[in-house]
């Protein structure tokens, strides 16, 4: 299989979960650009990105193009097993995230929290361990956690960056509005609302899909 330039990725993730919804067995292109604002030859030039060869004139299989896609990308548990996950940093918006009904029906886990306040390790409820800061590198190398939420305040975020790098963690939800400097290697996903919102202004202003 060819590599997938970034941007499909993300389109093909939309699409499955968009696919994970229908109720119908087959779905168009014409279908999914509806549902997308995607163009008809964007949609098919991104699945043909998987390799996948499904019927086009007719419409795709609507399970059969969720498993190519979630195959292609290594995103489902079947295809690359649960994914073990952490949230590093406990302030409002990390107590918000430790509801794990956020992620039910997706290949991660939360598995650990961690917060250099040992008090609210103590004080906070949660279905996993919470743990104080000072246990991360233990913890994330016997739980094999690969993935870390990271909500810490903006002036301890590329130390704890740096820390769950060294650790073993391959891929960071960046909440704050720090550009991390990391290893090429190390994945990272900005998601700070300020961050988030300037992508969708350049996404408006822009008006077209690109690569």
């Amino acid at each position: 299989m060819r590599q997938i330039p970034k941007a499909a990725k993300r389109r093909l993730v939309r699409l499955a979960a968009l696919l994970s919804v229908q109720k119908s067995e087959k779905i168009t292109s014409k279908t999914i650009q509806s549902l997308t604002g995607w163009s008809d030859s964007l949609i098919r030039r991104d699945i043909l990105t998987l390799g996948y060869k499904g019927g086009v004139s007719n419409g795709y299989a609507v399970k059969d193009l969720y498993d190519a896609i979630c195959e292609g990308l290594k995103i489902s548990e079947a295809a690359g097993g649960k994914k073990n996950c952490c949230i590093v940093g406990l302030g409002r918006l990390g107590t918000a995230l430790l509801e794990v009904r956020l992620f039910e029906g997706s290949p991660f886990t939360l598995i650990a929290g961690f917060d250099s306040n040992v008090n609210r390790t103590e004080i906070l409820r949660s279905t996993f361990p919470l743990y104080p800061a000072s246990k991360l590198e233990t913890v994330i190398a016997q739980q094999n956690i690969k993935f870390a939420l990271l909500a810490v305040p903006e002036s301890d975020a590329q130390k704890m960056a740096e820390r769950l790098v060294n650790a073993g963690i391959k891929g960071i939800v960046n909440y704050t509005a720090v550009m991390l400097s990391l290893p090429v290697n190390i994945a990272v996903e900005n998601a700070s609302p300020v961050t988030v919102l300037t992508n969708l202004a350049a996404e408006c202003a822009a008006g077209t899909d690109t690569d």
